[in-house]
């Protein structure tokens, strides 16, 4: 039996699907893209699915036999195998996963962008065309159509786009506090002034925070830092508070001013 779906492949939600279906009596036997192949049998197991370099999925193929594969374009797999939690092959595959969300997200904003710009240049198309063909009030009325039909369809794939962009952005965000691997991650710019310090100020104690960089310092001991962080205003202002007084430092974002 075959059945169609269109799921991120060795997702929460593909793999409750395909428990789901085990449930009904169907063993995932093979993936072909989005095609899924089943086979009925009365003892369906539910699956794990595992994110691993496809270089290991193949040096264990003689010891390891998963109900299905799939393969991404690049060196990395996922697997599905009917093993419980303290059976996994793979110990912590969240780098892994993390790597497939981020490409995830990356096609996303990409069909994203093609879907729009494709509706529109057909939109302009038809507005050039009809200037060249005789004003009817029948041709008036197909272009209208044809342009808030075309209207429609790009809110409904900016829609569909952004949903499935900011799902994989948000599992993207809790896998980099999870690996702690944040280089790929765009990092919005703090300012972090301190005041009427004695010295400068020693930002390796807060190295975990992010990548600090020294911008303006003055006569008066104030010293002025931009940091580049995943953190939130209210996290960067905890973790600083523990060594320096709340009076003698100030935490502004892009967004604002620095207070005179």
């Amino acid at each position: 039996m075959q059945k169609h779906r269109f799921y991120l492949k060795g997702s929460a939600a593909e793999v409750a699907w395909l428990n789901h279906q085990a449930d009904a009596g169907y063993q995932l036997t093979a993936i072909h893209g989005c095609t899924y192949q089943f086979e009925a049998t009365p003892t369906a197991k539910h699956v794990v699915a595992e994110y691993l370099p496809k270089t290991t999925l193949d040096l264990m193929t003689t010891v390891f036999k998963p109900f299905a594969t799939h393969v991404f374009h690049d060196d990395l797999a996922v697997v599905y195998s009917p093993v419980t939690p303290d059976q996994r092959v793979v110990n912590d595959d969240a780098q892994y996963r993390l790597a497939a969300y981020r490409h995830a997200r990356d096609v996303a904003l990409n069909w994203l962008n093609g879907w729009v710009l494709a509706i529109w240049l057909l939109m302009s198309a038809a507005i050039v065309l009809s200037s060249q063909l005789q004003a009817t009030p029948l041709l008036t009325r197909i272009l209208l159509t044809s342009l808030g039909l075309g209207a429609a369809l790009i809110v409904l794939g900016i829609v569909i786009g952004a949903r499935a962009a900011l799902h994989c952005h948000r599992e993207v965000c809790r896998l980099i506090q999870v690996t702690g691997d944040d280089q790929d991650a765009w990092k919005p710019t703090f300012h972090v002034l301190f005041k009427h310090q004695a010295a400068l100020p020693n930002t390796e104690q807060w190295a975990d925070l992010g990548q600090w960089q020294l911008t303006m310092q003055n006569q008066q001991g104030d010293y002025y830092f931009d940091l580049r962080t995943t953190l939130s205003e209210l996290e960067i202002r905890r973790t600083i508070a523990k060594l320096v007084a709340d009076k003698d430092f100030t935490v502004m974002s892009w967004l604002g001013l620095y207070s005179i």
